[in-house]
């Protein structure tokens, strides 16, 4: 039996890029929404001013960054605050391991708009650590 990485399927594969939420796992954006639940809680003094900033900047994020109602460290701690959420809805995902497994050797990076932290729980959760993969965040 040929190994997977010599499988012609995973021929000429030399990076993987991989977005985190919904796509490295998924599960109807049950995640998502509780991120977005603890965002609404962290701002809760902004009122309807973060959904706001999230619809004039793309996130809610930027858009306190921009307006200057956080500042960079300001943003640090917002990230972490807001991703301390039960992450219970993403289960480990064994054809996802079997498959960046195949591919072993090809620099494989996750993408999040979330902490890095966030990142590396999801890929804990899912059972990914078979795998080198760094964690980057846009």
């Amino acid at each position: 039996m040929l190994l997977p990485a010599a499988q012609p399927r995973f021929r000429g594969i030399t990076h993987i890029f991989i977005d985190c939420d919904d796509c490295l796992y998924q599960n109807g954006w049950a995640t998502a929404r509780r991120i977005t639940q603890s965002i609404g809680a962290y701002t809760a003094t902004l009122g309807d001013r973060a959904y706001q900033l999230y619809k004039e900047h793309g996130t809610c994020l930027k858009g306190l960054l921009v307006e200057r109602i956080l500042d960079e460290a300001g943003a640090e701690e917002f990230l972490t605050e807001v991703h301390k959420i039960d992450y219970s809805e993403i289960e480990p995902d064994a054809r996802l391991r079997e498959v960046l497994s195949a591919v072993l050797g090809a620099p494989c990076w996750v993408f999040t708009a979330s902490a890095s932290e966030h990142a590396a729980r999801c890929m804990g959760i899912i059972d990914t650590r078979a795998r080198r993969i760094e964690e980057q965040t846009e």
